[in-house]
């Protein structure tokens, strides 16, 4: 077991941010390696907590649900997403399938469908986030 787990390691080591599968090394190559929230956001390591939050972020408003600019901007972050992304966030979020459904329709597995998921999560929540800043609601 000891000898399974070491070279578990070494090769997790070797390979590094190297994707899996031959579907997201294809893909990987479209999009820059940029973290999900920006670092700025994040203390230095000369700061007191490297790596905690500068400052959590802001709360939002609560909001009309029915607003139409709310559903226009959640609706134009959707749309600009990659279309993979689109679809999984669509079907996970929007229509409530589960994991093995979306994996069965587009082939992805579970790992790669919670990167995608917290990606394309991440993309909307910043372009709502912008919005409501500029509707001076935050």
């Amino acid at each position: 077991m000891n000898r399974w787990l070491a070279r578990a390691v070494a090769n997790t080591a070797l390979r590094g941010q190297e994707p899996r599968n031959r579907f997201a090394r294809w893909t990987a190559r479209w999009f820059a390696r940029t973290p999900t929230v920006p670092e700025s956001r994040f203390q230095d390591t000369d700061e007191p907590y490297p790596g905690h939050w500068r400052a959590f972020p802001d709360r939002w408003p609560t909001t009309d649900p029915d607003d139409p600019d709310l559903q226009g901007t959640l609706g134009g972050a959707v749309d600009e997403l990659p279309p993979t992304w689109r679809e999984v966030v669509v079907a996970r979020d929007v229509l409530g399938q589960d994991t093995a459904e979306v994996g069965a329709r587009l082939g992805l597995t579970p790992e790669q469908q919670r990167a995608i998921l917290h990606r394309a999560r991440a993309v909307v929540r910043e372009r709502l986030d912008r919005r409501l800043a500029e509707r001076g609601d935050t």
